[in-house]
């Protein structure tokens, strides 16, 4: 049985804790993230989204180190019907930008009508992803060099249009220098911005073996 969690750093003592009460303490191993088994047979692996981990002799406590390391993000989220962009203080989004978007989504007959469409659709589309280049401009990139990393989530293409746009120079590069995985994106809400920085803040775990914890 394989179960994945994705824990905070704040719940993540508590949630070893568990494991080892459920599971029996076992040995505690790493290299780029760290295996801890129970003596079940019972196996958690935990890794962060967040590149660049260093694990020593202790590579539990050198992870929950890590994990807890305060962050300041850019939050780029784009979708077809809009857009959201804002910036992550370390515990809350503290400033943010939202709009709609109108891109026609259903294809239209053949022939010239078709291409209409096609230039259309075109058009709609980058007049969105201009729209969302100027928010990120005038909300992310002014704070670019003190910002950790820019969590990008949502339309590929969208996001690679924005991303290449003059404007955001800082935030693009930013976005290359510091890697980190696209996430999956429901809307494009201040809500949804919280979670995509929640979530790229905590520790991804891989459960195997027992019932997990």
């Amino acid at each position: 049985m394989t179960r994945i969690v994705s824990v905070p750093a704040d719940r993540l003592e508590r949630w070893v804790a568990t494991f080892r009460t459920r599971h029996g303490a076992g040995p505690v191993t790493g290299t780029d993230e760290v295996r801890l088994a129970g003596t079940d047979g019972a196996v958690a692996t935990m890794r962060l989204h967040w590149p660049g981990l260093v694990l020593g002799d202790d590579p539990l406590a050198d992870l929950l180190a890590a994990a807890r390391v305060s962050r300041r993000l850019g939050l780029l989220a784009v979708r077809a019907d809009g857009h959201a962009v804002g910036v992550w203080d370390g515990a809350a989004v503290a400033s943010s930008r939202r709009r709609g978007h109108y891109v026609q989504s259903r294809t239209a007959a053949g022939g010239w009508s078709q291409q209409r469409f096609a230039r259309r659709r075109e058009n709609q589309a980058k007049a969105a992803y201009e729209k969302t280049a100027r928010d990120v401009a005038e909300i992310i990139e002014p704070l670019a060099g003190s910002l950790d990393g820019v969590v990008a989530a949502g339309n590929p293409a969208a996001l690679k249009a924005v991303l290449a746009d003059s404007r955001c120079r800082r935030t693009s590069a930013l976005a290359a220098a510091v890697p980190l995985p696209r996430l999956e994106l429901r809307d494009t809400s201040r809500e949804a911005l919280t979670d995509l920085a929640v979530r790229i803040l905590s520790v991804v775990i891989t459960v195997e073996g027992q019932d997990e914890a």
